[in-house]
């Protein structure tokens, strides 16, 4: 299957995490000005680079979260990563992460679930 350009860059993104430099990654993923970011059962909400970078990525070096990509489709205006993580005490969560595209080809939206 054919990704666009935006879900190839998250792809790269998702297959080289680093928690150590995980804004500074994702930072070459295309996003609106104002792109949100829920993860609802973590309790983790956030709009724009600067709280992006300092409530979820703040969350992500807490943990030294590990990421492992799964899966990714692409459907539409949606691109969805099908991820296991790992915490730096050993929890394991299975998570589904849903990307919304802007007609651009932007990510505007972020639901980590």
């Amino acid at each position: 299957m054919n990704l666009s350009s935006t879900a190839e860059a998250i792809k790269n993104y998702k297959l080289n995490f680093d928690w150590r430099n995980g804004f500074e990654s994702w930072s070459v993923v295309p996003t609106t000005d104002n792109y949100h970011m829920i993860a609802p059962n973590l309790g983790l909400e956030a709009t724009g680079a600067n709280q992006i970078k300092d409530i979820i990525f703040g969350f992500c070096t807490k943990n030294e979260l590990e990421q492992q990509l799964v899966d990714i489709i692409e459907h539409g205006k949606y691109v969805t990563c099908v991820l296991n993580l790992k915490t730096k005490s050993g929890d394991k969560i299975q998570c589904v992460e849903v990307f919304l595209l802007d007609d651009s080809g932007r990510v505007d939206k972020i639901w980590a679930l």
